[in-house]
């Protein structure tokens, strides 16, 4: 069983379902809490919302290894799976069933939500995963773009889900929407967190990834514009998000979330070091070393919302 866990990239779905969590449960419900509001998707509305979540990143990450195939005989010879231990056509049967399983889960939970026409985007997104790795992951920025835009669409899709749910309810709708600032706020800062942390890793990992690309004819942005300007091109990403980090630090520290603000510190550190090792970064195993850092980043950012489920205990 353990190649089949591995293709599926447990700790990545771990993540994505651990930020879904986060985002009911240390954000909204909060502010509901406080503000005796009423209105929330009921919890088995959320659960069919994660299982979706699941189903569609298992699916994109096995076609991606499917698709990989040639290139990760020669970036990760150690770590290939499919071909090694699955086999290519046996990866496309468990990518459609696991993209089919969640294409119907999500059309299943956007009928009982009472959003059918939003099911849309479970047909879009995983039509994006298998086309970044069809394709764009191959062109200089744009799979990156792709990436990072899913991964800061699942901080927006659950309020996307929510705020629709809340407009079936009109008097619930009224007395929330008096709160819409706050949330979008919380929302939309740790939406653009994940974009930003997400693109600077994936940049990362082309670098990594040079040999085996180039091989291919693969275009990424290291490829095409070399290491240096590859490198030069996460430290501004890196002081942006940084910088962009800070603001949000003092707007939380200044509206009393003092604790999040507080546990941010330690995103910024992880994200000093990460800078410096940028600098320094010219061999594959450096850039792997990064990666790993952007992934620390991603996860202990999105910790600090604890903060607020915290103040609601």
């Amino acid at each position: 069983m353990k190649p089949y866990l591995q293709i599926i990239r447990p700790v990545n779905l771990l993540i994505i379902v651990g930020t879904l969590f986060l985002v009911r449960y240390a954000i909204f419900q909060p502010v509901f809490h406080q503000n005796h509001l009423e209105g929330l998707m009921p919890w088995w509305q959320f659960m069919l919302l994660v299982l979706t979540t699941i189903l569609i990143g298992a699916g994109g990450y096995v076609i991606n290894d499917v698709l990989d195939v040639e290139l990760d005989a020669v970036n990760k010879p150690g770590k290939q799976i499919i071909n090694r231990f699955i086999s290519s056509e046996r990866g496309k049967n468990i990518h459609i069933r696991l993209t089919v399983a969640g294409v119907i889960t999500g059309m299943v939970f956007s009928y009982l939500s009472g959003n059918i026409m939003l099911g849309i985007l479970f047909v879009i997104i995983p039509t994006a995963l298998f086309y970044y790795s069809y394709k764009y992951k191959y062109q200089p920025l744009v799979g990156n773009l792709v990436v990072a835009a899913i991964s800061a669409m699942v901080v927006v899709i659950y309020w996307i889900f929510e705020f629709y749910h809340l407009k079936s309810q009109p008097l619930h709708f009224i007395d929330a929407s008096h709160y819409f600032v706050v949330l979008n706020r919380f929302v939309l800062a740790f939406a653009a967190f994940a974009f930003m942390v997400s693109l600077m890793r994936e940049i990362v990992k082309d670098a990594q990834d040079m040999e085996g690309d180039a091989r291919y004819g693969c275009k990424t942005l290291p490829i095409m514009m070399g290491i240096p300007f590859t490198r030069i091109l996460v430290i501004i990403l890196e002081l942006v998000t940084m910088a962009g980090l800070g603001w949000f630090q003092f707007l939380l520290y200044r509206s009393g979330y003092t604790v999040m603000a507080y546990l941010l510190f330690l995103t910024q550190l992880i994200f000093l070091i990460a800078l410096i090792k940028t600098f320094r970064a010219t061999e594959k195993l450096q850039f792997a070393r990064l990666s790993l850092l952007f992934k620390i980043i991603m996860v202990t950012g999105m910790l600090s919302l604890v903060a607020t489920w915290l103040r609601n205990i």
